[in-house]
């Protein structure tokens, strides 16, 4: 034991000195080129590369942008387009991917103009991937099949491998797992024949990803833990956190909690160190699913907080409209690059002829243009009033339908419950009046007593559920816990947990809620067979969190029958009208969870 401890500790450290050795020798072979930018720009590159491959982003985009500088002076387009692709890279592994975007772009138009097939397809292959990070799989399988294509047509089976594998993210994400399956495979034997240890350890992940969505657990632990160890001796930081993220979720998922949040936690620290955000939010999200499955639900609110805050850091409000600019201007630069070398052409046949098709071409776009903003920007005026007559119409029937309520509450209150409770004293004089010798005609008049009792009682409890006097006089926590106080816990045990509710809500949005909540219970206690049911609801900055999950036999909620109920129907639409989102999370046999986020700044 102690000689392989020895062994592996000289193995790290040889490794260790030949890193050094490696940096120590392009940095003096930088030094030595001074400003000979010739000999300079690839020495950059070079560098910044081992520095990307190291995980040191900061030191590899200092090279790299040194790298471009000196290659777009001297015109060395081979480095400028790999500088290029490569600080695209560097953004991408960050979690940046509109600025990666940004990069890839600018390397492409580039790489066709020296018609290097390689570089054409390795661009257009990463820009695939962006778009796969986005959920926008047409683009995604559209520049994978460029990419693809052009691979096979310059004879690189390494590029064609990647390409499969990158397919198969996208089959995967589209639950087509045989195709997935069969794509990750190819690359993989690819791979292995070619000895390619990094690219073998993110096909492991991948075949391993595929198998726990068909819940082969131990095939997916198996696949991971292979690829994990080649990740770490290849010291790949991007592939090792996202393997150590994926053991985590089989593990979530398989019930092994410890398991799971260890693994997830040694994922978020490796990629914190990266500023690897995506991965981050997919372990707390992870850990969040594996807590709420092992009954540790305070953990498990406090996991899906931190799930949310990592997320909204990663993706914002800005990015498809930053994307859907850049988008557009890589096609614009495009097309205005084609348009004139065609006019080059036309000019050395005829210089007349292209001035006068130039006006005639220009006056036509300035029309068009200024007839398409028009009617874009009318088009545009009337979706608003349409949304905004929308969002009055809904506002006007849930309000008719609360002054609904009320009426109704109040007239089987102040109507049928005096009626009910004069008929009771009436019947109680005239008890007085009779005389009821006979035991059997006693009885019979107690029965009809209890009768008018138990129906002043339901008028009571009925008028309460209409409007309840707690939601109107002490707030949303306190009517939901009179409400969930009134279930009988030998049929179902309710636990409610509120926070930061201290304050009154606008009363919209506390009726809203609370409708939405006693729909929910109804709806566990009518349809789930649970006998445990867990409510939370907490209040953060701007914004109220509800949480409602039950252990019934729960449903399939990829169906679409599944919401199509009145009942279903109403809670989105209630929801929608507070500007808020509520998710449904449910399998047979799992249990159902509904979460509820609605901003308070609305």
């Amino acid at each position: 034991m102690r000689s392989l401890f020895i062994s592996v500790l000289l193995l790290t450290f040889n490794s260790l000195c030949a890193q050094i050795k490696s940096y120590d020798s392009l940095n003096q072979a930088i030094h030595n080129a001074g400003k000979d930018n010739k000999l300079l720009s690839p020495l950059q590159l070079q560098l910044g590369i081992a520095y990307f491959n190291d995980g040191s982003f900061d030191s590899a985009l200092l090279f790299l942008n040194q790298a471009v500088t000196n290659a777009k002076e001297i015109k060395d387009n081979a480095t400028h387009i790999q500088a290029l692709n490569n600080i695209g890279n560097v953004y991408a592994d960050k979690g940046n991917n509109t600025e990666a975007l940004k990069y890839y772009q600018q390397a492409l138009p580039l790489a066709e103009g020296i018609n290097n097939k390689n570089y054409v397809g390795e661009i257009q292959k990463n820009i695939g991937a962006l778009y796969l990070s986005w959920k926008r799989f047409d683009e995604a399988l559209s520049f994978y099949r460029l990419a693809k294509q052009t691979a096979i047509e310059n004879h690189n089976q390494l590029l064609e491998a990647d390409c499969n594998n990158n397919i198969g993210t996208v089959y995967e994400q589209q639950l087509k797992y045989p195709e997935a399956l069969a794509v990750y495979r190819n690359a993989l034997d690819y791979y292995t024949a070619s000895d390619n240890k990094s690219r073998m350890a993110m096909a492991l992940s991948n075949v391993a990803i595929v198998y726990k969505f068909l819940q082969k657990y131990p095939l997916a632990i198996e696949y991971n833990m292979k690829g994990l160890a080649l990740a770490q001796q290849r010291k790949s930081q991007w592939t090792e956190a996202a393997i150590l993220n994926n053991i985590g979720s089989i593990y979530g998922i398989s019930g092994q909690y410890d398991s799971a949040i260890f693994y997830c936690n040694k994922s978020i620290d490796l990629s914190r160190k990266m500023d690897a955000i995506e991965i981050v939010y997919n372990s707390y999200e992870t850990m969040a699913d594996a807590a709420s499955k092992a009954g540790d639900y305070k953990s498990s609110v406090e996991y899906y907080k931190k799930y949310v805050a990592s997320k909204d850091s990663f993706l914002n409000a800005e990015t498809n409209r930053q994307l859907s600019e850049l988008q557009t201007k890589y096609n614009t630069e495009k097309k205005d690059k084609q348009i004139a070398a065609q006019s080059f052409e036309l000019t050395k046949r005829n210089f007349l002829l292209w001035i006068i098709a130039t006006i005639a071409v220009l006056g036509s776009l300035l029309a068009y243009n200024y007839y398409k903003r028009s009617t874009l920007r009318k088009e545009k005026q009337l979706q608003l009033e349409v949304l905004k007559q929308q969002d009055l119409a809904v506002k006007a029937v849930l309000q008719a339908e609360e002054n609904e309520r009320k009426r109704i509450a109040a007239e089987l209150h102040d109507g049928v419950g005096q009626i009910m409770s004069a008929a009771r004293m009436n019947l109680s004089a005239f008890e007085h009046d009779l005389q009821l010798t006979d035991s059997h005609q006693k009885l019979k008049f107690e029965k009809i007593i209890s009768l008018v009792d138990d129906s002043c009682r339901e008028v009571r409890v009925v008028s309460h559920n209409m409007m309840p006097n707690a939601l109107i006089k002490s707030g949303l926590g306190n009517a939901v816990r009179d409400f969930v106080d009134k279930i009988d816990s030998r049929v179902l045990k309710v636990d409610l947990y509120c926070e930061g509710l201290n304050e009154r809500l606008d009363a919209s949005i506390e009726t809203v809620l609370y409708r939405v909540i006693q729909e929910c219970v109804n709806n566990v206690i009518k349809h789930s067979g649970a006998n445990h049911l867990d409510i939370s609801l907490t209040r953060e900055a701007g914004a109220i969190s509800v949480t409602i999950e039950d252990n019934g036999k729960g449903f399939d909620n990829s169906r679409q029958e599944n919401f199509e109920g009145i009942g279903l129907k109403n809670m989105l639409t209630r929801i929608k009208y507070l500007k808020g989102d509520i998710e449904f999370n449910s399998a047979p046999g799992k249990g159902t969870f509904v979460g509820i986020h609605v901003p308070l700044s609305q």
